[in-house]
């Protein structure tokens, strides 16, 4: 009898609904932010009141006075509820353990204008699929063993081969100039890249990866040395800087894509830099349906971005 009392006196819904009229002050309120009417509230904490058997609240003109005793029930049933948090997260991550999971690793850029192209369809058809999205460049070392890498080359420096994975080529990126929409470049429709020689530049990779080596071989190429301005690992910080017309910067295409307002990128020529982009997967796991399905769908992602 004792036992079957207790568990009709605390319903944990109308508890969660009682801590939050209490954190809100008012039926009203706490009837917003749950989402439900004012008069299905005051229902759930009346009923609440009466298997107490204890005032928990008092009617005062149009609102209510919380008791003492209803605020120590709202403070301390806190430890019911991150109890039961505790609970969720347990099962939760039982399931995880269970859920296949791609470790996906690529740039950033990739990742921003590409990756939700290709993840959105996988996704649908493996909705238990859980995605690990790591960042390879700039990047001393490999961060972790990924079933998927995203890489940029050197055209120049041939092919780079990972062990245990097999290499696809995905496309060709050209570079272009970035400036202030007020700059003299803005309105050419193209730049021979030796026009850069005079120009303050902005590096936007400290760590002299292959981005930044396809711009270093055209500097060569066009027989001169950048004006190097700043520095800055942060692509957004050295976009930033272009934008307040202190410098210009050379990106790849695919970075261009959605500039900032107040930038232009302009096309070069004479040469044209060109970074290569590869997919290396992982060889014992290319035949899972939700690896191909991956593969399917970066190449489609990136039929449509070439066609653009």
């Amino acid at each position: 009898m004792v036992v079957g009392y207790a568990e009709d006196m605390w319903d944990l819904h109308r508890l969660r609904i009682w801590r939050a009229v209490v954190a809100t002050g008012s039926v009203v309120a706490a009837a917003k932010s749950l989402n439900y009417t004012p008069a299905t509230v005051s229902q759930h904490i009346t009923t609440l009141q009466r298997s107490v058997g204890a005032p928990l609240y008092r009617r005062s003109g149009r609102g209510i006075e919380i008791t003492d005793l209803g605020r120590r029930l709202a403070e301390e049933s806190a430890e019911v509820f991150t109890g039961l948090g505790r609970l969720d997260t347990l099962i939760d991550s039982h399931r995880s353990v269970n859920r296949p999971r791609m470790r996906i690793a690529a740039f950033t850029s990739f990742n921003a204008r590409l990756l939700p192209d290709i993840i959105g369809p996988v996704a649908g058809q493996h909705p238990d699929l859980r995605f690990d999205i790591q960042l390879n460049e700039p990047a001393k070392v490999r961060r972790s063993h990924c079933t998927v890498e995203i890489r940029n080359e050197v055209p120049q420096e041939g092919e780079t081969q990972l062990p245990g994975m097999t290499r696809t080529v995905l496309f060709d990126d050209d570079y272009r100039v970035v400036v202030a929409d007020s700059h003299d470049f803005a309105g050419l429709e193209s730049v021979p890249f030796k026009d850069l020689s005079g120009q303050r530049w902005v590096d936007y990779d400290l760590w002299s990866g292959p981005t930044s080596k396809v711009v270093d071989l055209a500097c060569a190429a066009a027989g001169f040395e950048p004006r190097t301005f700043a520095a800055s690992e942060d692509e957004f910080a050295a976009l930033a800087l272009v934008a307040a017309g202190l410098a210009v910067t050379v990106l790849p295409r695919l970075s261009t894509v959605q500039l900032p307002r107040g930038l232009v990128a302009v096309d070069l020529t004479d040469p044209v830099p060109l970074r290569r982009v590869v997919m290396h997967v992982r060889d014992r796991e290319a035949h899972l349906p939700h690896v191909r399905a991956f593969v399917t769908a970066a190449e489609a992602a990136v039929t449509d971005y070439l066609q653009r």
